[in-house]
């Protein structure tokens, strides 16, 4: 519904991939692990416009460096959000910027 934030959602899905990784190898054990430290930094207020960039590109590296089906698809919840829910990425940068706590 229209209350979810879909930074929310993808810090959810990246916990889970985070967790489930098997650490064989790197791109999934390393990347899942940042990517999920860089999704909670947006929500934490503690990113900036860059760092939206920083974390595309880190999806696209996990997803064609990674070894096993978990690591391919792991970004995919969070490119998803990037592509149809990017205002809400900034939205939670640029109140920051603002010196708004997000809500």
């Amino acid at each position: 519904d229209h209350t979810t934030n879909m930074v929310d959602v993808a810090k959810f899905y990246m916990e889970f991939c985070r967790d489930e990784s098997c650490g064989k190898c790197i791109p999934c054990r390393a990347g899942t692990v940042q990517m999920d430290e860089m999704l909670n930094n947006i929500l934490k207020g503690k990113a900036t416009l860059a760092d939206i960039e920083k974390l595309e590109a880190l999806c696209q590296m996990v997803a064609q460096t990674s070894l096993c089906g978990l690591g391919m698809t792991a970004p995919n919840p969070v490119i998803s959000t990037l592509r149809y829910f990017r205002e809400e990425y900034l939205r939670l940068i640029q109140q920051t910027s603002n010196g708004k706590v997000p809500v």
